[in-house]
């Protein structure tokens, strides 16, 4: 990954995650359903060794030193933390997580939460499934947290993925709602890159401001330039299949890739905004 990240000519900071492990309820740690384990300590580390890594910060609200491990992020500079609901067994729509949304409002410290299926990190916990749905950070952006809501909440599979077709509406819905609830509500535009959510980008670009859009990669997930077409033109679209498939940095892939889309160069810029906001002690 450092040399991806050192010879990319388009990328000139990246955050590392880290993944915090599964709490239940009564704030006990529970290794036997943790599928991934990244420690803050290890992400600092790599920060203050690599100036082009940002620290990405994962903290369990259910954990009972939640704010002790949060300020000990926040004087390590983290620029956002990270959630995968299904996967942490994290419902973020649990009342427990209200004081925890206070500290990261309060600090101003985005929370970068996955949204739709989850198949790189699963969990066989089938209930935990539902809270990825955006809907669960309702109570998160009334507090008034910067949510950032990966992917776009697209399926993967695209039309194939029935079950979560609702998670995209409603991500919808939430940014209908947004500017007249004055939510601080994003979304960024990770492993957008692949096949079946193509069929997406469309609408993404029509009902989501570019101003509210998040330029991401989530390497390693592979992308693709097959199934996207901005251009109904074959001629362009092969050029585009070549041009992808003769980039060899896939950080460079990723870029060129959604830039073609035509969101707009401003996406580039909108997490850098988010983060000179963060309020450090």
């Amino acid at each position: 990954m450092f040399k991806i990240l050192n010879t990319a000519r388009y990328t000139e900071k990246a955050v590392f995650l880290a993944m915090d492990r599964v709490y239940d309820k009564e704030g006990n740690p529970h290794d036997e359903k943790t599928q991934l384990y990244v420690p803050n300590s290890y992400i600092i580390q790599l920060a203050k060794e690599h100036n082009k890594i940002l620290f990405g910060a994962s903290v369990h609200p259910y954990r009972p030193d939640w704010e002790q491990e949060l300020n000990y992020c926040l004087d390590n500079r983290a620029v956002l933390c990270k959630w995968i609901p299904s996967s942490q067994l994290i419902n973020p729509a649990n009342e427990t997580c209200i004081p925890f949304y206070k500290k990261l409002a309060q600090s101003n410290l985005p929370l970068l939460c996955h949204a739709g299926p989850e198949y790189a990190i699963p969990n066989s916990y089938l209930y935990s499934v539902a809270y990825n749905n955006p809907r669960c950070l309702r109570t998160a952006l009334d507090v008034g947290v910067t949510i950032i809501i990966a992917h776009c909440a697209t399926p993967y599979w695209g039309a194939i993925d029935v079950d979560y077709q609702d998670d995209f509406d409603e991500l919808l819905r939430l940014f209908r709602e947004a500017d007249l609830k004055g939510w601080k509500l994003y979304a960024d535009l990770s492993a957008i890159c692949t096949p079946f959510r193509s069929p997406y980008i469309k609408q993404v670009q029509a009902e989501i401001s570019s101003n509210r859009l998040i330029y991401a990669s989530d390497y390693p997930i592979p992308i693709s330039a097959i199934g996207y077409k901005n251009k109904q033109n074959y001629i362009s679209l092969i050029g585009s299949i070549v041009r992808s498939a003769l980039t060899n940095n896939q950080l460079d892939k990723n870029y060129l890739l959604i830039k073609e889309m035509g969101f707009g160069d401003g996406i580039f810029f909108n997490a850098a905004g988010l983060f000179k906001k963060i309020k450090y002690s």
